[in-house]
């Protein structure tokens, strides 16, 4: 678990890293928030200073990297060093799959990763919301908070519509429940529950994550009305509206884009093997 200060020193690190090089770190806050051990985090300080972090996520099975140096103190192996710390966790915990996230505009993010040689995965879009005027034409299109009995639910939504090993969305979706399970919401179409979408508030702005309708039900404009209540709702709350798409989903982008959501940052996901 996390200290006050650490997350602090942390938070302070990213703002310098962030402004080196004019780039958005994705360090999962609301996980980084909610930490139960100490196995995920790797810190390295000089004096009082925090110069180095690098945070584990897991989704299951699978698990995300991301992480920085300060820009003083780069180039002294001080990376490897935490990287190769976080392998050796892994491991003796049996994880098979290590995803290292760079932002897409970073030169030392490439650098590090054709350095140890990481295979490109995908890409995920970062967007924001330009406030763009929204209507709702559907009154059958409900939200409502996600309970226990909805567990098997997202399940099958994470697998039919992210591609997501079944193993790793039981896993992911239970925790995420527990954590933070008043920002999880459900989908409903005349009473029948379709689809979920997640939303996180942090420091007056709300972030859109995990957005998905059934198959069965797309192409109907359910998912459409969804964000336009969801945005809408945020909007009297937060000063910016965010949310992430990878760039394999086509159909995902366009709407997003259509409900007035732009690109302005990208990140990059190589695969290490472990």
């Amino acid at each position: 678990m996390l200290t006050s200060k650490q997350l602090q020193d942390i938070k302070n690190l990213q703002i310098v890293c962030e402004k080196h090089e004019d780039i958005h770190l994705k360090l999962n806050w609301d996980m980084l928030k909610n930490r139960t051990n100490s196995l995920d985090d790797f810190l390295h300080y000089k004096g009082d200073h925090l110069i180095g972090f690098l945070g584990l996520y897991g989704f299951g099975e699978t698990y995300e990297l991301c992480g920085m140096i300060h820009p003083d103190y780069r180039k002294q192996r001080l990376f490897q060093e935490l990287l190769q710390e976080a392998i050796q966790s892994l491991r003796s915990r049996s994880v098979q799959k290590l995803l290292l996230n760079a932002p897409g505009s970073s030169t030392s993010g490439k650098e590090f990763v054709e350095k140890i040689k990481a295979s490109y995965d995908f890409t995920e879009y970062e967007m924001k919301w330009n406030k763009k005027s929204l209507s709702i034409n559907a009154a059958d299109v409900q939200l409502r908070s996600a309970t226990k009995e909805d567990i098997e639910t997202i399940i099958d939504l994470d697998a039919k519509c992210f591609q997501v090993v079944r193993s790793d969305a039981e896993s992911y979706t239970k925790r995420l429940l527990e954590e933070s399970g008043e920002g999880n919401l459900m989908i409903e179409y005349n009473g029948t529950t379709v689809g979920k979408i997640r939303i996180q508030r942090v420091d007056n702005q709300s972030f859109i994550y995990g957005f998905a309708i059934h198959p069965s039900h797309q192409g109907k404009g359910i998912g459409r009305n969804a964000l336009s209540k969801v945005v809408m709702m945020e909007s009297e709350w937060s000063s910016d509206i965010y949310l992430d798409v990878a760039a394999t989903n086509r159909n995902a982008l366009k709407l997003y884009e259509s409900s007035g959501f732009q690109t302005f940052y990208s990140q990059d996901y190589y695969q290490y093997p472990l």
